[in-house]
C-alpha cells in the first residue's frame, strides 16, 4: 500500500472512532489520533491516543506541549473503561453499582462481582470480587 493511501485511510479511521462509545473506543486506542504539538485546536470532547492510554479533552485547547496530558492533566480526563471493562470508581453509587459476572478494573487486576448490585470495592468487600486470570 503506497503512503498517501495509508494517510487516507488513517483519516477515514479516525473520523470513525468519533462515533464509538467508551466502552469501545477502550478497546482500540491505537486507532485514535496523537497530539501534534501544532497549535491547532482540540474540541472539548476530543479523544486521543495518549501514550497508547485514551485521554478526552475537558475543555477546548490547543494542541501544544503545556497542554498535553502529562503537563496539563487537568485539561484530559480519563475513560471510565479500559480494555472494554469499567474501571472500578473509588467510590461506587446505587445507579453506578457493578452487576454480578460483571468485570471491572481495580488498579491492574481486573475483577468479577459475585453479587447483583455491588457498590463495593474490592479492598472493600474482597468477598463480592473475584480477580480474574
Amino acid at each position: 500500500m503506497k503512503r498517501s493511501e495509508a494517510l487516507r485511510l488513517r483519516r477515514i479511521i479516525e473520523q470513525a472512532t468519533a462515533s464509538l462509545d467508551d466502552k469501545t473506543a477502550s478497546e482500540g486506542a491505537t486507532l485514535f489520533p496523537r497530539l501534534k504539538g501544532n497549535g491547532e485546536l482540540v474540541k472539548a470532547g476530543t479523544r486521543v491516543n495518549w501514550n497508547g492510554k485514551i485521554k478526552r479533552a475537558a475543555v477546548d485547547l490547543w494542541d501544544t506541549e503545556a497542554n498535553n496530558p502529562e503537563k496539563a492533566p487537568t485539561l484530559w480526563e480519563d475513560l471510565n473503561y479500559r480494555d472494554g471493562y469499567r474501571i472500578i470508581p473509588p467510590v461506587i453509587t446505587v445507579t453506578s453499582a457493578f452487576a454480578k459476572d460483571e468485570c471491572g478494573w481495580w488498579g491492574e487486576v481486573l475483577y468479577k462481582s459475585l453479587v447483583d448490585n455491588n457498590v463495593y470495592t474490592p479492598e472493600q468487600y474482597p468477598t463480592g470480587w473475584e480477580a480474574q486470570e
